[in-house]
């Protein structure tokens, strides 16, 4: 039997419930896991990008749905697919700061943080107000996102995330993302990890269920903007 320490963990983790989420807020308040707006509009946002077959595709499926996201890029994969990043800029998304490489970014010096986050910075170009910073694999120390805000980042999670690196079925990743569709939710999924089909897959049933309940999909720049 699980205890229940555990079994609260089990229920965050897998069901993300959106009662659950004050009580993150409260455990780390410089993190924004959702804006608060009575306004119908949900904040979509992708990382790992930009990857050089399954970016496409994302905004291909984006702009059939005229729906606007945030992409977090990882700076490396910028400088490789310069004309992905332009291309995401045209097309009238957000671009954000993932970190300079994709690994965990715990065990850096001060220096190693900030040297990661101006190169990932200089390789996606200008950033709009506020800059995002979302750190790698979600998980960042309290100096790091010090460092981070002192820089004008603003670190920001999301509040209806299902796990996609992880390789849900289809329909789990629906059902978690759509049962959390509500004005202010920053929504997470990965365009960048070595195998998002599913996700792929499951975002034009999510995009159409949004905007059957009147939700409009945009950038997450334009969710903190657009708070009463």
């Amino acid at each position: 039997m699980i205890g229940a320490a555990a079994a609260l963990f089990l229920v965050i983790f897998w069901l993300q419930p959106l009662a659950a989420v004050p009580a993150l807020e409260r455990l780390t308040p410089n993190v924004v896991y959702r804006i608060r707006t009575s306004l119908p509009l949900v904040a979509l946002s992708f990382d790992d990008g930009p990857h050089p077959v399954f970016t496409p595709q994302v905004l291909d499926i984006l702009g059939r749905h005229d729906a606007q996201a945030t992409f977090f890029l990882i700076g490396d994969r910028a400088l490789r697919h310069p004309e992905l990043v332009a291309r995401i800029k045209a097309a009238g998304h957000e671009v954000a700061n993932h970190y300079f490489w994709n690994g965990p970014a715990l065990g850096h010096s001060d220096a190693e943080f900030v040297r990661n986050l101006e190169e990932t910075e200089n390789a996606i170009g200008p950033l709009g107000a506020p800059k995002l910073f979302r750190p790698p694999g979600g998980v960042a120390r309290s100096r790091q996102l010090r460092l981070a805000r002192s820089r004008g980042y603003t670190c920001v999670l999301g509040c209806a995330y299902p796990n996609d690196p992880m390789r849900p079925p289809v329909w789990y990743i629906r059902w978690l993302i759509e049962k959390n569709l509500a004005p202010g939710t920053i929504v997470i999924l990965h365009d960048g990890i070595s195998d998002p089909s599913r996700s792929i897959e499951a975002l034009p049933h999510i995009l159409a269920t949004g905007r059957g309940r009147g939700l409009r999909f945009v950038s997450i720049g334009e969710l903190a903007r657009a708070k009463p």
